[in-house]
């Protein structure tokens, strides 16, 4: 792993806005942002199934009831638009570990896609022919400004005690404001990583480690399977990475979804 770099450049992608995707081709990986709040007072009840519907009440308080529903639907309306179907009729499934998938005798398989959601964010990649995997941390910039409180010192310590003994030890090294920093760099990077993979964190975080390239390019390792990542910040105190099998991806094409 190399020495701490800054953990993303935040003009290094332009973020586009727009009301949704028309063509998804061959080689292409598109990433589309979407604020959840300003999208749950759409009837998302008439799109999602009975198996969503049921797993988001499951939530005990009402705005991430609300946040995750909304991030569903949304993941259906993008899949809709690539795939020319209604939401309500893209036909999804779950991987043998979880990982959503759509549905091989119904759809078109040949598109991978992955969501994340944090606070009143939610991310989604979509690629042909080749699994991907992204993670989001979002984090209020100001006081009252939407997103979590960054994690203390102390929860980064205790929490890069689940990450490899290196990178555990760089972080520690490090100031304050930059031990965050690369925490977070490092957590979205193996996270994006092991959902790329489909098993989540269902693999131990010590399991996968994270190169540092340079600012915003990085390789996972685990076992023999390598993975290409890109890290990123569409804005102030939002951390995102993408990973996708192998030692390349395509450059990222990337837009945040306007509210229709």
């Amino acid at each position: 792993m190399v020495g701490f770099m800054p953990p993303f450049s935040s003009d290094s992608i332009p973020w586009a806005i727009a009301s949704g995707p028309t063509a998804l081709p061959p080689g292409d990986l598109h990433l589309w942002l979407a604020d959840r709040d300003v999208w749950t007072n759409h009837p998302w009840d008439s799109v999602l199934s009975a198996e969503e519907l049921a797993r988001t009440s499951r939530y005990r308080y009402a705005v991430d009831r609300d946040r995750a529903r909304t991030g569903r639907g949304l993941l259906r309306r993008l899949l809709g638009r690539y795939l020319g179907m209604s939401p309500a009729d893209v036909a999804i499934e779950r991987g043998e570990f979880g990982k959503p998938q759509l549905t091989g005798d119904s759809n078109d398989t040949a598109i991978a896609f992955n969501a994340s959601g944090s606070a009143h964010l939610a991310l989604f990649a979509f690629a042909r022919g080749a699994a991907v995997g992204v993670d989001i941390e979002a984090f209020a910039a100001t006081p009252g400004a939407p997103g979590k409180a960054l994690p203390s010192p102390r929860d980064i310590r205790s929490m890069t005690t689940r990450f490899a003994a290196d990178e555990a030890a760089l972080i520690r090294g490090l100031p304050e404001a930059d031990a965050a920093a690369a925490f977070l760099r490092l957590w979205t990077c193996k996270e994006a990583c092991l959902k790329c993979r489909g098993t989540g964190l269902q693999t131990p975080l010590d399991e996968i480690r994270i190169e540092l390239l340079d600012d915003t390019r990085a390789i996972g390792l685990l076992g023999t399977e390598r993975f290409a990542i890109r890290t990123f910040a569409p804005f102030t105190g939002a951390t995102v990475a993408v990973a996708m099998v192998g030692n390349v991806m395509p450059e990222p094409r990337c837009w945040t979804l306007a509210r229709q």
